[in-house]
C-alpha cells in the first residue's frame, strides 16, 4: 500500500478546523476485529508509522468493543489530518481520530487553612455563606440508610490528575490492588504496571497514581474522605478510591491515556467511575471504551457555559445507557454561570461552586466546576451501589435520576431531569410503587390528541411521584411487559413523549400533543406509567385514540411503498412502533462526503391556499457540520424556480414533529426533497423520516394526492 495515494489533500482541509486540541503527530486507530499483531504491524509499515502502543481490552469488554484499537505516531511529513483522512477510508478499519487533548473541569479556586473551613454546605446547607438553608444533597439523612461499605464494597475510581493517597483524609478509603506485592518492584498481578497498588498513572505508565495537581486529589475527597478523624467528610465514610492519573501537572491529558485508564478500572472492577473531565473533541475511542465497560460512569458536564444540545462536550454528551452528565449549582438553587446545561444531554445538577475537600499536599482547600459537581454524583452511586449491592447500572442511575428535587424553573427547564441531586431519595429504601394513572380517557382532532387522567401518589395513592413516562404507537402497546398478546410492541419500543412532573394524588392531569395530520382516519396508542423517586414504576395504563382524516395535498407514510425516489444510500427501515421509516443510513453510521437525497415527484398546490408542510424526523448528527437540508423546488416571489432550503434537520433530536409554511409556493407545482449532506470527518447515526404530509385549504374540487394511504 501506497500512503501517499490514500491521503486527500482537500479531506485533510476539512478537518482542520476541528482540530485544535491534540497530540500532534499521533493517532488512534480502530481495526476491526480478528486484526493480529503482525497485520497491525504491517497496517502502520503501510503508513510509515509506528505503534505506540496497542490497548489491552479486558475480555469482560472485548465483545462489545469488537476489535483492536492500537496509538500510532506518523511519518514526518504527514500531518494528522491527512492521516485521519487517509486512514479512515482503508478497508482495515473501523475508525481513525487524533488523540485529543482533555482538561480538568475545575478551577484551583482559593485554598484555605483547615481550620477556618466551614461546615461543607453541598452536604448540609443551614443558609451559611448567604445560602438557601436546604438547597444541599440531604446526606445527613442519607447517612441513615448508607456510609458505604469497604470490605467487598463498590470500587470507585477517579479517573484524573492522581489522587493523593497519602492524605490523611484518604489514606484509609483508598482501594488496594489485591494482586500486587507494595513495594517489591515486581508486577505481580501481570497487568504490565509494576506495584500499581492503589491505581495507575496512564501518562508514565507507572503504577503511582500520586496527584501533582489537586484537582483529582478534591474530586476523591468530595466522594470518600474518612470520617471522624478531624479533617472533613466525604459522601463515602468508609470507600474504595482507586487512583487512575492520565491527567498531568497542568490538569491537561489525551485521550489514549484516558482509554488506559477506563479499560483499567474494568479489568480490575470499579463500580463506579468518576470523570471530571473533557473537551469539545468526539473520540470514537473514548466512547467505545465507555461502551463497553461495565462500570457506571459519571461525567461533568463542562464549564463554558454552553448548552451541550447545541455544542456538545464529551465525554458528557455520549449516549451511552451507562453514563450520567452532570451540571453544577451553587448554594442559593441556580446553575453556576460557568455551567454548561442542556436539556437533552445534560441529566442533572449537584453541587459546584466553592467545593471545600481534600488537595495533594494534605491540606484542604476550595475550588468550583462541574468537576466537584460530577463527585457527589459519584458518592451517591458509591452510596447506592453498597445499600443496594444487587442494583445494576440502570438501577442506580435510575434511583439518582428519579430522586432529584426540581430547580426553579429558569433552570430546570435547562436539565433531562429538572432536577438537583438528592442523596436521601436515591437512596429511600422504597418497594411500594405508584398506583396506576386513575381513569385515562383521549380526545382528537385531525393534528392533536389530548389524554387526561387523575393522578396517584408516590406510594400507591398516596404523596407525590416523581415523574410520568408516556409513549404513543401506531401499534398497540403492551400494558403487561412480561406478557405482551401477539401484535404488541413493549412500552420501549413506542415514541417518548415528555411532559410535566405530576401533581399530588388526585388532582385532574391533561395534556395535548400535537400529532401529524393524516388523510385518512387512524389509529394511535398511548401508554403511560408513573415513576416514584427509586425508580418504582406503576402498572401501565394504556388507551387506543381515533383520530380523524384531515385534507391533505399530499402524504407519505412511508408503508408499503413511497412517492419518494431516494439517491445514495437512502432506504426504508422498519421501526417498532412506527412501520417503515427513511433514514439516510440504512446500515449503521453515516460516511463522510455524503450528498444525496430522497425526492417527490411533482406535487401540484394548484388548489390550495396556506399549505404546510408536516413530517416527523429524528436526529443524530454532528451539528454544523452534518445534516439534512428540507428542501422544495418552485418558484418564489420574483425569483425563478429552483430548489430552496426550507429548514436544516442537525443535531441530536429524538422524534418531533415539524410543521413548514409553503405558503409562498401555493398554486404552484412543486417536489419535495430531503437532503442529507456529512463533512469528511465524524460519522454519526443520521437522520430518520416518517409521515410527510402537506395540509392547506383546498378551494375547488378534490385534493390531489400521491403517496400510499
Amino acid at each position: 500500500m501506497c500512503p501517499e495515494r490514500c491521503w486527500s489533500s482537500s479531506r485533510a482541509a476539512s478537518l482542520e478546523p476541528k482540530l485544535q486540541d491534540y497530540v500532534p503527530g499521533e493517532v488512534l486507530v480502530k481495526l476491526k476485529a480478528g486484526t493480529s499483531l503482525q497485520a497491525i504491524s504491517g497496517f502502520a509499515t503501510d503508513y510509515g508509522a509506528k505503534v505506540i502502543h496497542k490497548f489491552n481490552v479486558p475480555a469482560v469488554m472485548a465483545k462489545e468493543f469488537n476489535g483492536e484499537l492500537v496509538q500510532l505516531t506518523l511519518p514526518e511529513g504527514m500531518t494528522t489530518a491527512e492521516a485521519v483522512a487517509a486512514m479512515g477510508r482503508d478497508a482495515r478499519v473501523s475508525y481513525a481520530e487524533p488523540n485529543f487533548k482533555v482538561q480538568a473541569f475545575g478551577n484551583p479556586g482559593v485554598q484555605i487553612p483547615d481550620d477556618l473551613v466551614e461546615e461543607q454546605w453541598g452536604l448540609r446547607n443551614t443558609g451559611q455563606s448567604g445560602g438557601i438553608a436546604g438547597v444541599d444533597i440531604k446526606a445527613a439523612d442519607a447517612w441513615n440508610i448508607s456510609t458505604g461499605i469497604k470490605e467487598n464494597g463498590p470500587i470507585i475510581a477517579v479517573i484524573d490528575t492522581g489522587v493523593n493517597y497519602n492524605h490523611t483524609d484518604l489514606v484509609n478509603n483508598m482501594w488496594v490492588n489485591p494482586g500486587e506485592v507494595p513495594g517489591d518492584g515486581i508486577d505481580n498481578d501481570g497487568n504490565g504496571i509494576v506495584d500499581d497498588v492503589h491505581g495507575g498513572n496512564f501518562i508514565t505508565n507507572t503504577g503511582d497514581p500520586l496527584d501533582d495537581h489537586n484537582h483529582g486529589s478534591h474530586c476523591a475527597g468530595v466522594i470518600g474522605a474518612e470520617a471522624g478523624n478531624g479533617g472533613m467528610v466525604g459522601i463515602n465514610w468508609n470507600a474504595q478510591i482507586m487512583g487512575l492519573k492520565f491527567l498531568g501537572e497542568g490538569g491537561g491529558g489525551t485521550t489514549a491515556d484516558a482509554v488506559k485508564a477506563v479499560l483499567y478500572a474494568s479489568e480490575k472492577g470499579a463500580r463506579i467511575v468518576n470523570n471530571s473531565w473533557g473537551g469539545g473533541q468526539f473520540s470514537q475511542a473514548c466512547l467505545d471504551a465507555m461502551a463497553a465497560s461495565p462500570s457506571l460512569h459519571i461525567c461533568a458536564a463542562g464549564n463554558n457555559g454552553y448548552d451541550n444540545d447545541t455544542r456538545p462536550s464529551y465525554p458528557a454528551n455520549y449516549k451511552l445507557d451507562n453514563l450520567i452528565s452532570v451540571a453544577a449549582h451553587n448554594n442559593k438553587d441556580e446553575l453556576a454561570g460557568f455551567s454548561n446545561r442542556g436539556n437533552k444531554s445534560v441529566h442533572l445538577a449537584a453541587p459546584g461552586v466553592n467545593i471545600h475537600s481534600t488537595l495533594k499536599d494534605g491540606s484542604y482547600g476550595l475550588m468550583s466546576g462541574t468537576s466537584m459537581a460530577t463527585p457527589h454524583v459519584t458518592g451517591v452511586a458509591g452510596l447506592i451501589a453498597s445499600a443496594y449491592p444487587e442494583a445494576d447500572n440502570d438501577a442506580i442511575k435510575s434511583r439518582i435520576l428519579s430522586g432529584v428535587d426540581q430547580m426553579p424553573e429558569r433552570w430546570a427547564r435547562r436539565l433531562m431531569t429538572g432536577g438537583r441531586l438528592n442523596a436521601m431519595k436515591a437512596l429511600e429504601d422504597d418497594k411500594v410503587a405508584p398506583a396506576a394513572p386513575g381513569t385515562l380517557q383521549a380526545s382528537a382532532t385531525a393534528n392533536a390528541v389530548t389524554l387526561s387522567w387523575t393522578a396517584t401518589g408516590d406510594d400507591g395513592n398516596q404523596g407525590k411521584a416523581t415523574r410520568y413516562e408516556l409513549r404513543y404507537a401506531r401499534s398497540p402497546i403492551a400494558a403487561h411487559a412480561d406478557n405482551p398478546k401477539p401484535g404488541e410492541i413493549s412500552f420501549d419500543e413506542a415514541t417518548a413523549v415528555r411532559i410535566d412532573a405530576p401533581k399530588d394524588a388526585g388532582a385532574n392531569e391533561s395534556v395535548t400533543l400535537e400529532m401529524t395530520p393524516s388523510g385518512r382516519e387512524r389509529k394511535l396508542y398511548f401508554a403511560l406509567r408513573v415513576v416514584d423517586n427509586v425508580g418504582n414504576r406503576s402498572e401501565t395504563a394504556v388507551q387506543e385514540v381515533r383520530v380523524p382524516a384531515s385534507k391533505v395535498a399530499f402524504e407519505d407514510t412511508v408503508d408499503a411503498s413511497s412517492p419518494f425516489t431516494p439517491s445514495g444510500p437512502w432506504a426504508r427501515i422498519e421501526v417498532p412502533g412506527r412501520g417503515e421509516v427513511w433514514t439516510d443510513s440504512p446500515g449503521g453510521e453515516y460516511g463522510p462526503k455524503r450528498d444525496d437525497a430522497i425526492t417527490s415527484g411533482s406535487i401540484s398546490l394548484k388548489d390550495w391556499t396556506n399549505p404546510v408542510l408536516h413530517f416527523e424526523a429524528k436526529m443524530d448528527t454532528e451539528k454544523g457540520y452534518d445534516g439534512c437540508e428540507v428542501e422544495v423546488y418552485g418558484k418564489k416571489f420574483w425569483g425563478g424556480r429552483k430548489w430552496r432550503s426550507l429548514e436544516t434537520l442537525e443535531g441530536i433530536q429524538d422524534w418531533k414533529n415539524f410543521q413548514l409554511d409553503l405558503s409562498d409556493y401555493q398554486g404552484q407545482e412543486i417536489q419535495l426533497r430531503f437532503r442529507f449532506h456529512s463533512d469528511d470527518s465524524r460519522h454519526r447515526d443520521g437522520v430518520w423520516l416518517d409521515n410527510v404530509v402537506i395540509t392547506g385549504t383546498k378551494t375547488e374540487g378534490e385534493a390531489p394526492k400521491s403517496g400510499c394511504f
